[in-house]
């Protein structure tokens, strides 16, 4: 079998640090080989086998919408436009005393990320739109994320790392699920989409998007060399 891969550091297309991304050990090529990649199928309606001149890669199509999904919030964040989706009914959330009060902390943050929620009742949120992508069945979860999250740091956040953190719980909610089969065009459009952003191989959360193994690696299986 191909030898196991190993974590190394991967910089950004800007020169920024992404966390490890999965190569074989023999080589090391940058996010511009993805432009390249030719999806072949999937396995188990979750993982994407692509091929290049190169090799074989496998990527988990889950995160690696999830990476796409991130870096656009971010951008639509920046430019003060992040794109919302109205609820046709406004959605009910109970929230906890803690929850309550990390609210009351973060709602204009949350505001800026798409979100359009206001105190209704004692202890209760009415949530009028969200980002867009995101479920309607899911929306309660997630915000319930958000609060415990933002609520279980010792000393707070910079706004930031706040929208950075919240960007992500959108991707990760809103992105494409494992065990979901894709048709070819879509899993050549994830590819691509892939490939433009400026840290393609780990997700937000810095897990791994995609595992590499290079021609030699295989050749060496196959006892060709």
């Amino acid at each position: 079998a191909p030898r196991a891969a190993v974590a190394q550091p991967v910089l950004s297309r800007n020169g920024g640090h992404c966390g490890g991304a999965i190569f074989a050990e023999t080589e090391s090529e940058g996010p511009a080989s993805l432009e390249n990649l030719r999806p072949l199928g999937q396995v188990r309606n979750s993982f994407i086998v692509a091929a290049d001149g190169g090799g074989l890669w496998i990527i988990d199509q889950h995160v690696a919408h999830e990476r796409v999904l991130f870096e656009r919030v971010l951008r639509q964040r920046a430019r003060g436009a992040v794109e919302t989706q109205a609820l046709l009914l406004p959605l009910v959330i109970e929230l906890t005393p803690a929850q309550q009060a990390v609210f009351a902390e973060i709602g204009e943050e949350l505001a800026r990320n798409g979100f359009e929620a206001e105190p209704f009742g004692a202890r209760t949120l009415a949530v009028k739109a969200a980002a867009a992508g995101v479920e309607a069945a899911n929306l309660e979860r997630l915000l319930h994320e958000i609060l415990d999250h933002v609520g279980g740091e010792e000393q707070g956040m910079n706004l930031e790392k706040l929208g950075g953190e919240i960007a992500a719980s959108i991707a990760c909610h809103a992105a494409i699920k494992v065990n979901m089969p894709l048709e070819q065009n879509k899993m050549e459009w994830l590819l691509r989409e892939l490939a433009k952003t400026e840290c393609p191989m780990t997700c937000p959360h810095g897990r791994p998007v995609l595992l590499r193994y290079s021609l030699r690696e295989i050749e060496r299986a196959f006892k060709r060399v």
